[in-house]
């Protein structure tokens, strides 16, 4: 029997650029069951008290970033604990940089450890903002492929100030196959660690990956069937945008992975 699920969605206030938010708004569209619980940077996270089914972080300003460590700084066992337990974790875009070792921004004259669950490491430029776009496959086991869509690639955008760097050991969340990964020597992109997925991608992610999602809500709730809200426009949107994608034309020279020179 379905159950209500728990979604934690974490600095609404602060986390809440390029529309990201909308991942749980159509999360809740497709489970209107769910509860949602908006933890605001004052308030004591649900996840330190009890079960939570789903933690959400979005994108945020750098100093939203800093604000973001601090606050879950003192949670880190707790967030260790819970990813090795199987919960469930989307952090999009530069969320993903909080849980890394170190935050580097010079033009912005700082230099930060980050919460530390991640060995991988952020560097800012500020006048250097990347934008583009990415298709790429989720990576997968064999037997994880049961239960992740890996038929569809996933549709995204980049548009940021950061680069990640991150050991080969480092699983990421997908592979490009055209536009960049962590960063513009690596097809890597993200991170993907038991159910926690960390990904620099924007779109938002959740309501341009129509598969991605009834993957994500039949994971959740794996003894009911995921259904997804205006399921037929948002497949034709994915289908749109795909065909977009597919277009040699619409990419840039520079939305690709370079080799650094020797």
């Amino acid at each position: 029997m379905s159950s209500a699920l728990t979604i934690e969605m974490l600095f609404p206030e602060i986390a809440n650029l390029h529309g990201d938010n909308a991942n749980i708004d159509y999360l809740a569209q497709c489970r209107p069951d769910a509860r949602v619980v908006r933890t605001g940077l004052t308030d004591d996270p649900a996840f330190a008290s009890g079960p939570v089914d789903l933690i959400y972080l979005g994108e945020m300003t750098e100093d939203g970033q800093l604000k973001a460590i601090e606050r879950l700084l003192p949670h880190r066992q707790r967030i260790e604990a819970m990813i090795e337990e199987g919960t469930f974790f989307l952090f999009t875009h530069n969320a993903l940089e909080v849980l890394g070792a170190r935050i580097s921004n010079p033009d912005m004259g700082y230099d930060v450890p980050g919460v530390g669950i991640f060995e991988l490491e952020s560097t800012l430029a500020m006048f250097g903002r990347y934008n583009g776009k990415v298709i790429g496959t989720v990576s997968a086991s064999r037997a994880e492929q049961a239960v992740l869509d890996t038929d569809h690639p996933v549709l995204g955008y980049k548009s940021q100030f950061s680069m990640v760097t991150a050991p080969q050991t480092l699983p990421g969340f997908l592979t490009a196959d055209r536009g960049i990964g962590r960063n513009t020597s690596t097809a890597v992109e993200g991170v993907r660690r038991a159910n926690f997925i960390g990904t620099s991608l924007i779109g938002p992610l959740l309501v341009v990956n129509p598969h991605l999602t009834r993957s994500l809500l039949q994971q959740l709730d794996p003894h009911s069937e995921a259904v997804l809200a205006h399921e037929a426009l948002a497949m034709a949107a994915y289908q749109a945008r795909l065909a977009d994608f597919g277009d040699a034309h619409r990419w840039h020279r520079f939305e690709r992975v370079t080799v650094p020179s020797p």
